[in-house]
């Protein structure tokens, strides 16, 4: 689109052969074997792999360092990058993405040496936080703190959902702009090289990828009920279904897992790589969703492949804003996670074929590239007219600003 682009971001997880000159990957002490042990962290690939068990980190990790661990582990790396770009040429605009949120102090860090700059939020901050309550009331004031600096010294704000430019509006009267994540048509000619898991012909195929739990976000209890539900009340029903999961687990998930298979109705297929499972997802009679917990403004990138995957979805979710996509786009089914009776009739309805014969997906457009990308390019404008307007204001105060001789008399 015209744009140039240079995109800092980690070395820890390799590189990537188009990386080029235009993305600069900088060091990162999470990266550490010798950190890692001490802190009981697996070991990291550099091809895409995932672990296939995800070891929880140390409640000193978790707990430590506002707004979070990466502010010690890679920020100070960032910094030194960022300077040293802007020596080298001149940029128009910085664009900070989290999480995680300490990706945005490096806006506040390079102070007015920076250009225009947006916050891009994938999550809300405080709002609809994923984390714990912090530990002590000195962290909870600081990451306050920190978040309303962002907030108000960004020259715009972006988020992926209309939930989190409502609440930046609401808290801090700043203008922030709805971005929303979409599917980008380029990454298509990737999936030519994919050797997903083969699904078995003689079963309706529901395909789940990525983690299965996620403490107030991702409860699978309902739908472990309705298995077993549909087990005991449609054994027919059951016999025809496979659920098929791809993703790491925790030692707890693996236990969800052994409860979900008494009757031979799940597969656990192991983590994949990214272009495996997008692939997967493309064979499957239907894709699962689950969403749950009372964050109205919860929505995943998965949800765009799985819109791009052209599958009807069952959407196990809470009224959030995956769920008014699911709905608005007609690509689904959408039962609430507690609703046992609900989700069993979803599972019946892919068996007889009735879900299949109501997908009619609508406005998609509006979720795949170019789309955002154009909406993203409007956002970076208003971010450098803010900013110049800013520089403008700066400078005449300064300017008005009385010297010394002036304050003695």
């Amino acid at each position: 689109m015209g744009h140039e682009v240079t995109v800092i971001t980690t070395s820890a997880f390799g590189t990537l052969p188009d990386d080029g000159a235009q993305v600069l990957r900088t060091a990162d002490i999470f990266t550490s074997p010798t950190l890692r042990r001490l802190l009981r962290r697996p070991p990291l690939t550099t091809d895409g792999a995932l672990p296939s068990v995800v070891v929880p980190p140390p409640r000193l990790v978790r707990d430590g360092p506002v707004p979070d661990a990466w502010l010690l582990t890679w920020l100070p790396f960032v910094l030194v990058s960022a300077r040293r770009l802007l020596r080298s040429r001149e940029y128009d605009c910085l664009v900070t993405s989290g999480p995680p949120d300490s990706t945005h102090l490096l806006g506040l860090l390079l102070g007015w040496s920076r250009p225009a700059w947006v916050a891009d939020f994938e999550e809300g901050w405080r709002f609809d936080q994923l984390r714990e309550a912090w530990p002590t009331r000195l962290q909870d004031r600081i990451d306050c703190a920190l978040e309303a600096w962002v907030a108000r010294s960004a020259d715009r704000l972006v988020a992926v959902t209309m939930p989190i430019v409502d609440d930046f509006t609401r808290r801090f009267g700043v203008c922030a702009d709805h971005v929303s994540m979409a599917w980008d048509p380029d990454l298509e000619e990737q999936f030519s090289s994919a050797r997903p898991p083969e699904l078995e012909t003689d079963r309706i195929n529901i395909v789940y990828t990525g983690t299965l739990t996620l403490p107030h976000r991702r409860d699978p209890r309902g739908l472990i009920a309705a298995l077993r539900e549909l087990a005991v009340s449609y054994p027919e029903d059951a016999s025809r279904i496979r659920l098929v999961l791809a993703g790491s687990l925790s030692e707890q998930e693996r236990q969800l897992v052994n409860d979900m298979n008494r009757d031979g109705l799940v597969r656990h297929v192991g983590a994949l790589r990214h272009r495996d499972a997008v692939a997967l997802q493309r064979r499957a009679d239907a894709l699962l969703l689950l969403t749950s917990g009372d964050h109205g403004s919860q929505i995943t990138g998965k949800i765009f492949e799985y819109l791009a995957a052209n599958r009807p979805i069952i959407a196990v979710a809470s009224d959030n804003a995956a769920a008014r996509l699911v709905r608005e786009t007609n690509t689904g089914v959408v039962v609430a996670p507690d609703d046992v009776q609900a989700i069993v009739g979803a599972l019946r309805a892919a068996t007889s074929g009735q879900l299949a014969s109501r997908f009619q997906p609508r406005g998609l457009e509006r979720y795949r590239y170019p789309g955002p990308a154009e909406a993203f390019a409007e956002s970076v404008e208003h971010a450098i007219a803010s900013h110049q307007a800013r520089r403008l204001r700066r400078t005449r105060a300064l300017k008005r600003r009385p010297g010394p001789s002036e304050v003695r008399r």
